[in-house]
């Protein structure tokens, strides 16, 4: 037996007991937060005939505009409550702890994050690809990796939704010691959004790079994105309002309103381009991917590259259930030589890069 299912929790998942909970109370349910992680709070309650009475926040800030102060619910409300609507709910029990509950009966945290996409991950599905998870896991070049894994694997059971705050870190696709930019970087951004990766490469990088491709599919996003470039007085930068994918093609597209999440989806409103690495970034030293589900097929048009340059990579793995084993493995078949590193950028199941480098 490999060390990774002595580190997996054997327990049962608590969210759906928890959502059982909150239904058997009858009591109102409150939401503590209204920043970027509410709505798939939101969403998640909804989907199980939950909805919230009333929003708080510290010191009334709201991005909703629906907030009031936690003196105002427990005033309305003789009993109620409370699911944390923050990713950081380590964060967000400390400060509880330093208010009058008496009129709280429960407090709730769920790690919410793959809802939209319908992202399962159960036992049934570990166990049916036990030995790619075993092969990915064993990949892992530090111990840090290695727990991120685990932590990863139980809070998507549900029996540790709080596992990932200890082994979340900063430094998002740049982590010191694993990361180290040249001069000359060719970088490719992925899912390049407004160009926040992109300005962070760029002062990291101390301007000098060989050129900088960056892809973003929606077009509203993408304009801000150029925008963004010509303000900042970039140079060497190519912005393609494109998809990733394994060849160039059509895609049906899909936006999620009121959350930052969109994706490559047979449900899309929309249809987008997209196009490869190999076609139109072939010089590229280091490729990052927040594709929102779409990185095993963009790695796959990128394969020549990769094979030729062996270009440093920063991959999120957290979109598809299948993305914690099939995109490590999927590139180690590339170039045998990669080491691999697995970081965690959020104390919930997002943001999770895997990093290769030689």
């Amino acid at each position: 037996m490999t060390a990774l299912w002595e580190k997996i929790d054997a327990g049962p998942g608590r969210a759906a007991e928890d959502v059982e909970e909150l239904k058997a109370s009858g009591l109102p349910l409150v939401l503590y937060g209204d920043g970027w992680y509410a709505p798939y709070v939101r969403e998640f309650l909804a989907r199980r005939g939950l909805s919230a009475a009333a929003v708080f926040t510290d010191a009334g800030f709201t991005s909703s505009g629906e907030a009031v102060s936690f003196g105002e619910v427990s005033a309305k409300y003789e009993r109620f409550n409370i699911v944390i609507a923050f990713a950081n709910a380590r964060l967000a029990r400390e400060k509880l702890a330093r208010l009058d509950r008496s009129r709280v009966a429960g407090s709730y945290f769920f790690d919410v994050m793959g809802e939209l996409l319908d992202n399962t991950f159960d036992r049934a599905y570990l166990e049916a690809h036990k030995a790619r998870f075993e092969a990915a896991y064993d990949m892992l070049a530090d111990d840090l990796s290695r727990r991120t894994f685990e932590a990863f694997i139980n809070s998507k059971l549900g029996v540790a939704a709080e596992a990932l705050a200890e082994v979340s870190r900063k430094e998002q696709y740049f982590p010191k010691g694993i990361i180290e930019l040249s001069d000359r970087e060719v970088f490719v951004d992925g899912g390049a959004y407004t160009g926040d990766t992109l300005l962070t490469f760029m002062r990291l990088a101390g301007g000098k790079c060989s050129g900088c491709f960056a892809f973003e599919p929606d077009p509203a996003t993408a304009g801000k994105l150029k925008a963004t470039v010509e303000k900042r007085g970039l140079r060497g930068v190519t912005v393609h309002n494109k998809g990733l994918w394994s060849a160039p093609a059509t895609l049906p597209f899909a936006v999620w309103h009121g959350t930052s999440a969109s994706a490559v989806s047979g449900e899309g409103e929309v249809s987008v381009e997209a196009d490869t690495v190999d076609r139109l970034a072939p010089g590229a030293t280091f490729i990052k991917l927040d594709v929102e589900g779409a990185e095993l097929e963009a790695l796959k048009g990128a394969a020549e590259t990769i094979r030729r340059n062996r270009p440093k990579l920063a991959v999120c793995v957290y979109h598809k259930p299948g993305d914690l084993f099939e995109i490590p493995l999927f590139i180690r078949s590339l170039v045998p030589e990669y080491r691999f590193y697995l970081r965690q950028h959020q104390p919930v199941a997002c943001e999770t890069v895997l990093y290769a480098v030689i």
